[in-house]
């Protein structure tokens, strides 16, 4: 491939994607894979095999992202993504099943070396008498859930994709260096405080390697319509998003509490879109910051109590700026070393980093109706890998109907408590319409 000149030769890892690389390399030790994205995409019709590699063979944005390989360099250097026009273009996998359900295991499983590998990998899954599923993952180092979703949608456009848009920098790097490091080290301060032990928490520590596992909660479009007019009910308002968290965050509370009794707080990192309303770009790069909550014991009692928590920590955090001066941390900190920056992640609190991961990818899905001439009839998203505590809740809506993919690894809950955690999610969403 001739490298087209709208196309730079390199990209330097923001300070997010060096925090999500740095991720990959804490979970590769607990469960050998990797901090991987995998968005799923179901077509109506057949897409034969040789028509998908035609298409991508003529994009040269998809030919350029799969000739990244990341390069470290020395210690206190940036990292970056290089572009190796000499790289061979991944294999296009093809799996064949009887009916439609769950993804094939090995599918979920994929390794990446992204030093020597591709970080963007495309699978077909082609279903008996029925139609196809596209299986797209990429390195959550490379770009975020929703940069993933709109590079995919352009790839499968009529149109090939000839621009892709990336950031260098973060905004802290325009500040004095001083300055910097004082934002710095009050947000680490912060971050101590906000971690402090003990917090609910689902894991219990394993030196053996733990399996991953997935269960997909769907509701009807009448559901997800009572669930949007719960959500303003117990006080939510507009904000959805924060009605699924406190009901995800009870849930969580209900089955730990059954386990073992309930000491200290719930630690929640949320992360938050930077991209402005409308904006669908930058792709690459991770576009992201946290705000961290710490709920107290007492506003798990309920779903409305939860949520009015949440929505008072959110106003008082972005007050405060917590969310930039975030980025502003993680942008100063992308010249420390893997280990020191790995240890810094993890010694505050003995290992533990939260007491279960969530994110909400919003309305995105909706744009989703057609891909490489296909109707789409479902877009889904698997969450990253899960560092302990072992259990990640990704919300999503396709087309307005509200889904939810869970994951979950084998030394966080077993079989019984799934389906208590999954029940009680149902209770806390839909009220007493569940049962």
């Amino acid at each position: 491939m001739k490298q087209d000149g709208s196309f730079p030769s390199s990209i330097t890892l923001n300070g997010a994607d060096f925090f999500l690389l740095q991720f990959d390399r804490i979970m590769w030790k607990l469960s050998g894979q990797r901090n991987v994205c995998t968005f799923a995409v179901t077509l109506q019709e057949r897409l034969e095999y040789e028509d998908l590699e035609k298409h991508l063979s003529a994009n040269s944005a998809y030919q350029w992202v799969c000739r990244l390989r990341l390069q470290q360099g020395l210690p206190f250097t940036l990292a970056k993504w290089v572009f190796k026009a000499s790289q061979a273009l991944p294999e296009i996998e093809q799996y064949q099943l009887d009916e439609q359900g769950d993804l094939p295991e090995s599918l979920l499983k994929k390794p990446f070396n992204i030093e020597q590998q591709s970080a963007f990998k495309v699978s077909l899954v082609q279903v008996s008498g029925a139609g196809s599923q596209l299986i797209f993952s990429w390195h959550h180092a490379l770009m975020d859930a929703h940069g993933g979703e709109t590079f995919i949608r352009h790839l499968g456009s009529p149109e090939a994709m000839q621009d892709v848009e990336w950031v260098t920098s973060e905004q802290g790097s325009l500040l004095p260096l001083r300055e910097r490091a004082d934002i710095a080290l009050k947000m680490k301060e912060f971050l101590c405080d906000v971690s402090r032990l003990p917090f609910i928490s689902f894991t219990n520590k394993s030196k053996t390697q733990q399996a991953v596992h997935y269960r997909v909660l769907s509701f009807t479009q009448a559901q997800s319509e009572l669930i949007t007019e719960r959500a303003r009910k117990q006080g939510a308002g507009f904000l959805v998003s924060a009605f699924y968290l406190a009901a995800t965050a009870c849930a969580v509370a209900n089955v730990q509490s059954k386990k073992s009794p309930l000491e200290g707080d719930m630690l929640i990192p949320i992360p938050l879109d930077r991209r402005k309303r409308g904006v669908h770009s930058p792709i690459l790069g991770n576009q992201v910051t946290f705000l961290f909550y710490r709920v107290p014991l007492a506003a798990l009692a309920n779903v409305k109590t939860c949520v009015a928590e949440l929505i008072a920590q959110m106003k008082s955090l972005m007050r405060s700026e917590n969310p930039s001066h975030y980025l502003v941390m993680m942008d100063f900190l992308r010249r420390v070393p893997g280990w020191l920056y790995r240890m810094q992640l993890t010694s505050p609190t003995k290992g533990q980093m939260a007491s279960f991961y969530y994110s909400d990818t919003g309305d995105s899905l909706d744009l989703y109706d057609q891909l490489f001439g296909c109707a789409v009839t479902g877009a889904l998203h698997y969450p990253p890998n899960m560092y302990p505590p072992g259990v990640t809740f990704v919300f999503s809506r396709f087309h307005g109907v509200l889904q939810l993919t869970m994951g979950y690894m084998d030394s966080a809950l077993d079989q019984g408590e799934v389906e208590q955690l999954l029940a009680q999610l149902q209770f806390g969403l839909l009220g007493e319409t569940s049962e």
